[in-house]
């Protein structure tokens, strides 16, 4: 009988041990430890590791360097995620470019905990939410040559806008990069991306987000070069230099052997 009630005692205790870790996992809720959920500790700790160096230890002070925002003024975890996602950062230097996309350096865990982490650091956890599904091509189209195609050009090649200023290309972008770089505006791009009032979580402006993630991702399916060769899609700049040199070039060289054949 003693056994029997120590094994039945010690089923109870092991029952009141799991029951709020079972009860959160099932719930889609993080367990709560110190104020902070373990997934915010978790993004915390790689902060610290791979950001804090340029950031500074809280995403709300003061950069290290002068050259590196404050992660409190540049869009929350919303920035954090299309930065770091994208492979844009970390980056290895406080100085130059670092607009150029690339393999991110951390894997999906690790992002929504870094995300997590400065979200709630800095009071801005909102990750927008897109759909090209439900987007209009026709309306995404005119949206975008409203508000994009002045930098990143009409069919998505982009394009220097004077200075160390890029607009990256819209090519191999996805429908998440561009509702979060509408709502950050990384760089020259203002916050919004250009769309009259904008706001992340508003209906209105969640369609016209689908919209023009619709026309990018349509961009990235479809390249419209009836022309032949794009030649980058930069326009009328590289397509005169194979006019006027490649083209000028083979007449002077054709009228010479035709000159030399008298």
């Amino acid at each position: 009988m003693r056994r029997t009630m120590i094994l039945f005692a010690g089923i109870a205790v092991l029952a009141l041990l799991l029951v709020p870790a079972t009860s959160g996992a099932g719930s889609g809720v993080l367990a709560q430890t110190g104020g902070q959920t373990v997934r915010e500790q978790q993004g915390r700790e790689i902060y610290l590791q791979s950001c804090a160096a340029c950031h500074g230890l809280d995403p709300n002070g003061p950069a290290v360097d002068s050259t590196v925002p404050s992660l409190k003024d540049v869009g929350g975890a919303a920035a954090v995620d299309w930065a770091v996602r994208t492979g844009r950062m970390p980056w290895r230097s406080t100085k130059g470019p670092v607009i150029q996309r690339g393999k991110s350096h951390f894997t999906e865990a690790e992002i929504r905990a870094l995300d997590a982490y400065v979200g709630h650091a800095v009071g801005d956890s909102l990750i927008p939410q897109v759909d090209a599904a439900k987007g209009g091509l026709t309306r995404g189209q005119q949206l975008y040559a409203q508000a994009c195609a002045a930098c990143h050009g009409m069919n998505g090649a982009g394009s220097a806008l004077g200075g160390a200023n890029i607009a990256p290309t819209m090519l191999g972008v996805s429908p998440l990069d561009v509702a979060e770089a509408i709502k950050v505006g990384p760089g020259q791009m203002p916050p919004g991306g250009g769309l009259a009032n904008y706001s992340p979580t508003g209906s209105d402006s969640v369609q016209r987000v689908n919209d023009i993630a619709a026309y990018v991702e349509a961009l990235n399916k479809d390249r419209f070069n009836r022309g032949g060769a794009p030649i980058g899609g930069k326009g009328p700049v590289p397509e005169g230099f194979v006019a006027w040199v490649i083209g000028l070039g083979l007449l002077v060289l054709a009228a010479r052997w035709l000159g030399t054949r008298q």
